[in-house]
């Protein structure tokens, strides 16, 4: 495994970057929102505990873009490092790959190189946060589900499984690309971000039977931005654009 040393990114007048890394968890979050991952942190290292063999290979989705799966996925590794645990993030959106902004590192070399065999080590990134790494997007393919669908991905992740306690994978919406539901019978679960009031229903329904299909373990969902309860709308993420998947994929959020 190669391990690249952090390097600063500049972006054009700081707005990305700065953007990004105030959504991380960090000793100056709001006592609750800390205390909310950490609630959620015990759960998933519940639900991952017992059985034979150690489950620690999780995926994060959505339905769709813009309900919070990348900094969700994100917070929770950081709350599994923060435990002394060695945690890796691993960037499998290969259309819109944000996580490698949020920890200000190069997006290549990365999984997809790794992937394409243009690099024989496995391009992994320290973070500033202790016992958190990354394993970056790499150079954006032409068609991702090729490379998540050959052998060269079993092997990745035997290794993988070796060398980290915990694994988190950012990946793209469910109910726009099927990337997930390739790969998902070889995960040991998937965590399913909801954020209130931004799909529908039955979007939900047809995401999550996508992935019954393909028999992914769904672990559990995450309602993101709930207005029902007060005391955590007062400290809710407000993000300040939008992730444009519709035009990137080719799909339009419905108008309800």
């Amino acid at each position: 495994m190669a391990l690249f040393k952090r390097k600063k990114i500049r972006h054009k007048k700081g707005a990305a970057s700065s953007y990004v890394k105030s959504e991380l968890l960090t000793e100056e979050s709001p006592f609750i929102i800390t205390e909310a991952y950490k609630a959620m942190r015990t759960n998933l290292m519940f639900m991952l505990s017992g059985g034979d063999s150690p489950r620690k290979v999780v995926a994060f989705t959505s339905s769709m873009a813009n309900e919070g799966k990348t900094t969700t996925c994100l917070n929770m590794a950081i709350a599994f490092a923060q435990t002394g645990k060695k945690t890796l993030i691993i960037d499998m959106d290969m259309r819109r790959p944000r996580v490698h902004r949020y920890f200000e590192i190069p997006s290549s070399p990365g999984l997809s190189d790794r992937l394409g065999d243009f690099t024989k080590q496995i391009p992994v990134s320290k973070t500033e946060y202790e016992n958190l790494y990354v394993l970056p997007v790499g150079t954006i393919p032409p068609s991702p589900p090729e490379l998540l669908m050959s052998n060269t991905f079993d092997t990745i992740m035997e290794e993988l499984r070796e060398q980290y306690d915990y694994i988190f994978i950012d990946t793209p919406p469910i109910h726009v690309v099927t990337d997930l539901a390739i790969i998902g019978a070889k995960l040991d679960g998937v965590v399913f971000i909801v954020r209130e009031n931004t799909v529908s229903l039955d979007i939900v329904k047809q995401s999550v039977e996508s992935l019954k299909r393909v028999d992914a373990k769904i672990l559990g969902f995450i309602m993101n931005d709930s207005k029902g309860d007060a005391l955590f709308t007062q400290y809710k993420y407000r993000r300040k654009y939008k992730t444009r998947y519709g035009y990137s994929y080719g799909y339009s959020f419905p108008k309800e």
